[in-house]
């Protein structure tokens, strides 16, 4: 059995342990601690709490497994603008639209790209009111699962796969980011370092999850399952 320190996270060598003197070591904080303490350091109940007032839930199973649930939003101030903006934009190509009919439906049809973008806007803003994401990790794989009305997601990755979980820049277009209006807030606020989101990193792709959960929220998430799927 790994066991792990209480102090940073970090796993404890073999070496570090005297069984005899009860004692272990750990050499990334140098950190003495009792070894009988830590038999059951890398069990599900030594789990971190998210961050104080956090909106992440935790349910714990009897088969070693973990759920990690973020909840959907709903509709907040924050929303108006890109509603807003959605609305006029959809407005305005409908009086676009309308107009050139009239002379020629081929030089209507130039307007169908900003139909499905305005389209876009919609969905995202839909699936931002109402998506939740669920994770569930267990000794095999990590599940992620987004619940929205519009393209809902579930994806199974084996724990052999990960790389790593982190915070990753994430590659935005002019599409994605009139999708999710409030990723072109914080991209304003991250001006210079990029638009970070937390990743699940595999060998096959990257996938990006609770998108909506705040700094000290994500900060968390990472740093957990990163320590998580190294001791499964």
């Amino acid at each position: 059995m790994e066991l792990i320190c209480t102090n940073c996270d970090a796993p404890i060598k073999v070496e570090n342990i005297n069984i005899s003197a009860n004692l272990a070591k750990c050499d990334l904080c140098n950190s003495i601690m009792k070894a009988s303490d830590l038999t059951n350091s890398n069990s599900k109940e030594s789990l971190k709490n998210p961050p104080k007032g956090s909106k992440i839930e935790i349910k714990k199973s009897l088969n070693d497994s973990i759920e990690m649930h973020y909840p959907k939003k709903g509709f907040s101030a924050s929303a108006i603008p890109q509603l807003a903006f959605t609305c006029f934009w959809l407005g305005f190509i409908t009086f676009w639209t309308w107009g050139a009919s009239q002379g020629s439906i081929i030089f209507a049809l130039f307007s169908i790209p900003f139909w499905l973008v305005g389209f876009g806007m919609l969905s995202g803003l839909i699936n931002s009111f109402s998506e939740s994401q669920t994770l569930k990790i267990n000794r095999s794989s990590l599940t992620l699962d987004k619940q929205r009305p519009i393209r809902p997601k579930s994806i199974a990755i084996p724990l052999d796969e990960i790389q790593a979980i982190r915070m990753k820049n994430m590659k935005m277009n002019a599409f994605s980011m009139f999708n999710n209006f409030q990723y072109m807030l914080k991209a304003q606020r991250s001006f210079g370092t990029g638009l970070e989101m937390p990743a699940i990193i595999s060998g096959v792709k990257t996938e990006y999850f609770f998108e909506d959960a705040n700094d000290a929220e994500q900060e968390w998430i990472t740093s957990t399952l990163d320590n998580l799927i190294k001791r499964m």
